[in-house]
């Protein structure tokens, strides 16, 4: 019922990128540029109980 609406909606507004100024491109780099730092961000904190040295 509603995929049709979110298909009509996600064309409507891809097809309105090249108008606004906006690139897919651009919006693909900045995801996957927050994606890597989310990735770093995980990777300094420390583990709960991991700093237990036995």
């Amino acid at each position: 019922m509603y995929q049709k609406a979110a298909a009509a909606a996600g064309a409507a507004g891809a097809g309105a990128l090249p108008f606004t100024g906006s690139n897919v491109i651009y919006v693909v780099l900045a995801a996957f540029a927050l994606l890597a730092c989310g990735a770093a961000v995980l990777r300094i904190m420390p583990r709960p109980g991991a700093s237990k040295k036995n």
